[in-house]
């Protein structure tokens, strides 16, 4: 798709969240972490790039919940190329990651 290895996406608060970004058909890590399942393109004529998330989520193991279950309507699902990753293993800091991103992007809750 892209060269990019991390891309930041800022919630509400302020708070910017680096991410590491994977497509959408390589396994993420088998780790506790937030998810963003998204869409991303380029903008235009060396304008750069688009992610437009599709689903924000948490997990205890990255890789075992996106092979298990990918939560998507029809309509989002053939939209998804590329997997958002921050890895955190408090469960506490992964909700509030997600709440915080979630309320930056009305559509995603």
């Amino acid at each position: 798709m892209f060269k990019q290895r991390e891309w930041y996406f800022t919630g509400t608060s302020g708070k910017q969240y680096r991410f590491g970004i994977h497509p959408n058909s390589e396994r993420p890590p088998s780790a506790p972490g937030v998810f963003i399942l998204a869409y991303t393109h380029p903008r235009g004529h060396l304008a750069g790039w688009q992610a437009n998330p599709l689903l924000v989520g948490h997990a205890d193991d990255l890789a075992l919940a996106l092979e298990n279950e990918v939560p998507f309507d029809d309509d989002r699902a053939p939209l998804w190329n590329s997997t958002f990753v921050l890895l955190e293993s408090a469960p506490s800091a992964r909700r509030a990651c997600v709440r915080d991103l979630e309320r930056a992007a009305p559509a995603l809750a």
